[in-house]
């Protein structure tokens, strides 16, 4: 799998430094065969994978380049962005190898378009994303000239939703595009549009065939918003909206108010408003607990804490029943239930009530599910160089590093409220320490910063694909734990 990400890195690295040459010979278009085209890839140092080789996994494929390299460049991931349904919860991610070249991808030659494209499906293949997909959607971005290709139907339908864009492409291949729209249709997977404007000529029967259409609320005003929505109904009288680019929680909420069905945007963790802080008497209790477990406090002083509140007691009880615990028998009392759970995991279940306790506001359930998966890639990073301990405390940073956008308050004064192990505080506090590292490879797997991803699996040394790999695990194990 190292391969097709250096592959794919070689070509990106040749794209941030000049523009591939466009060719107006129609051969130019066709994937990988002609010498010119050959020609054309040594220039960017990489040559075209034969025709043989592109029924391999990136894992087989192999690059030649004009020159050796120092060390392995691979720097392209697949990293994810959290879509929210209308309920505030998680419905689904967009995946992609990076937003930041995704608009330079798209500015290129088909064949680079096509190259992308594969290797993107390739590797949410072999990473085994269908896993995630039972309760979510999988958002994929893929140009409208691969919308022919059969390398798009190797994942299973369910969950999958190819997206297309934009207008110019669209019209540009609308023949290819509107077979290839219905040709996946056909096999069962949902699609979507990033279509510019709904009106453009020729874009009535892409909408037709869409089931999504998505519109970046950053570049209109609402009323434009609103006219365009009304036009895409009037055409396709079932299709959903996806809201992209909201950057605040005022711009969620006034989107909140349209008839879009899911929201996408750094909103979900934004750190706007820290003022008005949330730490209520049911989070004061869960913080109590937590203080108390830190400070070595047996099971019986822990059991009497407990029944002090009624709501924290059935909320622990059904917990240790729930099927997700795999107890073959029923129990019956808390005593019983701390015994069973033991120090740790009773913190880490403490942990997830503070995002969800109390008055906690809609959006608190998908934070909640950005923390854990965050919190479980950093353990999970760590797994070969951090004992068991250490884990377990580097599990508690990666969920305390939101805590502060969840209670509204700054990360210092959240951690004045709860004692934590010194790494902890200063990984926290100061990006610093020996958890630090593992913290910010799992938040660079947001932000889709390949280079900052690169460098930091580096540093720990890890190879992308393990990271990538362990990403789709704690993305499920997340799903798992908030289902």
């Amino acid at each position: 799998m190292g391969n097709g990400f250096l592959m794919l890195d070689r070509l990106i690295g040749m794209l941030r430094g000049k523009k591939a040459r466009r060719r107006k010979d129609a051969e130019r278009d066709r994937l990988f065969g002609p010498q010119r085209e050959q020609a054309a890839f040594r220039k960017l140092n990489l040559v075209a994978p034969l025709a043989g080789e592109l029924d391999k996994t990136p894992a087989q494929v192999v690059t030649h380049s004009t020159a050796p390299l120092a060390s392995p460049p691979a720097r392209a991931i697949v990293c994810r962005e959290a879509v929210l349904g209308k309920n505030t919860r998680v419905a689904g991610y967009t995946l992609s190898l990076g937003y930041k070249i995704n608009p330079r991808v798209r500015a290129s030659s088909t064949s680079i378009q096509r190259l992308y494209d594969k290797v993107l499906v390739r590797n949410l293949q072999e990473m085994g994303i269908q896993r995630l997909l039972a309760y979510r959607l999988a958002f994929v971005d893929v140009s409208a000239s691969s919308l022919e290709m059969s390398f798009l139907e190797e994942p299973q339908p369910q969950g999958i939703v190819y997206v297309a864009g934009t207008n110019t492409q669209l019209v540009a291949n609308h023949a290819t595009g509107l077979a290839g729209l219905g040709r996946l249709r056909a096999l069962g997977y949902r699609t979507g549009l990033r279509a510019d404007v709904v009106e453009t000529p020729g874009m009535a029967p892409f909408l037709a065939l869409a089931d999504f259409l998505f519109i970046d609320i950053g570049n209109s005003d609402i009323p434009v918003i609103g006219d365009r929505m009304d036009a895409a109904l009037r055409l396709a009288p079932a299709i959903r909206f996806v809201a992209t680019n909201i950057q605040t929680l005022e711009e969620y909420n006034v989107c909140a108010s349209l008839p879009f069905a899911y929201y996408q945007g750094p909103f979900i963790t934004s750190r706007e408003k820290l003022d008005a802080p949330k730490v209520d008497a049911g989070r004061l209790k869960i913080l109590e607990l937590l203080n108390k477990l830190r400070s070595d406090a047996g099971t019986s002083e822990m059991t009497a804490l407990v029944k002090q509140n009624l709501a924290l007691s059935y909320k622990l009880l059904r917990y240790i029943n729930s099927p997700g615990t795999g107890l073959m028998h029923k129990v019956a009392t808390l005593e019983q239930a701390l015994m069973v759970l033991g120090g740790q995991k009773f913190y880490r279940w403490l942990t997830l009530l503070l995002f969800t306790s109390g008055e906690s506001t809609g959006l608190d359930w998908a934070v909640m599910e950005n923390a854990l998966i965050r919190a479980r890639l950093a353990e999970l990073c760590a797994r070969d160089a951090l004992s068991a301990e250490e884990r377990d405390e580097l599990f508690v940073a990666g969920m305390f590093s939101l805590l502060d956008v969840v209670l509204s308050m700054p990360m210092e004064d959240v951690l004045k409220q709860v004692s934590l192990p010194p790494w902890v505080d200063e990984a926290l506090l100061r990006q610093a320490g020996k958890y630090a590292p593992y913290l910010e490879l799992a938040i660079a797997c947001e932000q889709s910063d390949n280079d900052n991803v690169a460098a930091l699996a580096q540093a720990i040394g890890l190879d992308l694909w393990r990271v990538s790999s362990f990403h789709v695990d704690a993305m499920l194990w997340a799903q798992e734990i908030g289902e």
